[in-house]
């Protein structure tokens, strides 16, 4: 294995097919993961939830062992085990004390490899998922930022789509789909095998091969960038409040500015320090939550604000939103909110160091989406660079009315599209 970083090894095990391996000998547990670099950007068209449906019936048992089996083999370990799907990746987690290390990997290696898919718990699952679904359409937030994203990318590209599928879209999934799906991105896709912790990096590889021995496609899926519509998205609830998230495309994962972004998110909503949670909630108590985050895949990226209050506040809070980042764009950050923001941004990355998982999922996400193994202190030099200028030009050249997405959820549909219609340009409604 060769060295990426200090303590960080890296091996090409086939062609598609890498490993990193992290060892921290002081430790007593190791987090691993299997990150598979396909998403529901994956999903075919009219079989949205695909990908996020296979995770769930790989779960369902393998060849050798069933759900059950799986859960009492873990357990038994005092471990956990858990999988995921995004867009733009697939991961399968395990965490475990050192010495249940080649039988957590082994089990993460039968999920990813052979799995039953039985018709008749294709059926029961399919149930289990239709409920996530109901659950998260039931969710005022969830369906505001669900919204977003339609809003950002537009329905037709699959960053526009929801992870989980529709119910419709879940109903049309049959065996063959899973399989086909299962085929393609499992057993020939590009995949990361990362392990954080107690181990040892040539015992691991020698395990690694026997486990991952079928080579798998070296490059990412072929993919298509959103070309950004933009629009307004209004759904109608029978709610108390009115859900609004606000989004504006930015740069993609890879982006040189992305420490100055993450900068100009921490300034806007990130924290209870950040402007936007002093001017709306401190200040005016107009709201109980109001943040901003980021958002990153291969090709694309956006920044977003979420809030919820009263109906009568909302046009003041987007007001007030437009209003700073107008001020952001024109004089940029304080040198008082920078210094804070860095430090702020800086802090939580140290503390996302602190625990394997956090450390193993940082090295993951990088494979997945094919970005380098950055070490973490050129992570943290690139945060140090990050200058007034830089955060004042993004904000200027991404945080203005005419590159805003816009989606509200509450009681007064006509109401609240004739409101948006007033801060964002609209050139698509729905």
């Amino acid at each position: 294995m060769h060295e990426v970083y200090p303590g960080c090894l890296r091996e090409e095990l086939s062609p598609g097919v890498d490993l990193i391996v992290e060892s921290i000998p002081h430790a007593n547990s190791v987090a691993m993961g299997i990150w598979l670099s396909a998403g529901s950007r994956e999903d075919p068209a009219g079989k949205e939830g695909l990908a996020h449906f296979t995770e769930h019936m790989v779960f369902k048992g393998t060849e050798k062992h069933s759900a059950k089996d799986i859960a009492r083999i873990i357990d038994s370990l005092g471990g956990q085990i858990n999988a995921a799907t995004s867009e733009e990746y697939t991961v399968y987690h395990s965490t475990v004390l050192a010495e249940g290390t080649e039988t957590a990997l082994g089990i993460l290696a039968e999920l990813v490899t052979s799995p039953r898919f039985a018709p008749a718990d294709i059926e029961r699952e399919r149930g289990v998922v239709l409920e996530e679904i109901r659950e998260a359409e039931d969710s005022p937030d969830d369906v505001a930022m669900r919204l977003l994203e339609e809003a950002l990318w537009g329905d037709g590209h699959p960053l526009g789509r929801p992870i989980l599928g529709r119910r419709d879209t879940v109903a049309a999934i049959a065996r063959d789909d899973l399989w086909g799906f299962f085929d393609r991105f499992y057993l020939e896709g590009r995949k990361a095998v990362v392990l954080c912790g107690k181990v040892e990096p040539e015992e691991v590889e020698a395990l690694a091969r026997k486990l991952f021995p079928r080579p798998g496609k070296e490059g990412l899926p072929p993919r298509h960038a959103p070309r950004s519509p933009v629009g307004l998205r209004v759904v109608e609830r029978p709610i108390q409040q009115v859900h609004l998230a606000l989004g504006f495309p930015t740069r993609p994962a890879g982006a040189p500015e992305r420490m100055a972004l993450e900068v100009l998110h921490t300034v806007v909503g990130g924290g209870m320090s950040s402007r936007l949670f002093q001017r709306v909630r401190e200040e005016r108590g107009w709201a109980y939550t109001v943040t901003s985050f980021v958002r990153y895949y291969t090709d694309a990226g956006y920044l977003g604000i979420y809030a919820a209050a009263e109906p009568k506040r909302t046009g003041e809070i987007l007001e007030l939103i437009f209003e700073e980042l107008e001020d952001l764009g024109r004089r940029g950050p304080t040198e008082e909110e920078l210094r804070w923001a860095k430090r702020r941004v800086r802090g939580l990355f140290l503390l996302g160091l602190e625990t394997l998982g956090g450390r193993m999922g940082r090295l993951g996400w990088l494979a997945a989406l094919g970005l380098p193994l950055t070490p973490p202190a050129e992570v943290l030099e690139k945060l140090a660079q990050v200058t007034q200028d830089d955060v004042r030009d993004l904000a200027a050249t991404y945080l203005v009315p005419g590159r805003a997405a816009l989606s509200l959820v509450g009681q007064d549909a006509t109401g609240l599209e004739r409101l948006g219609k007033e801060f964002v340009e609209v050139k698509e409604v729905a």
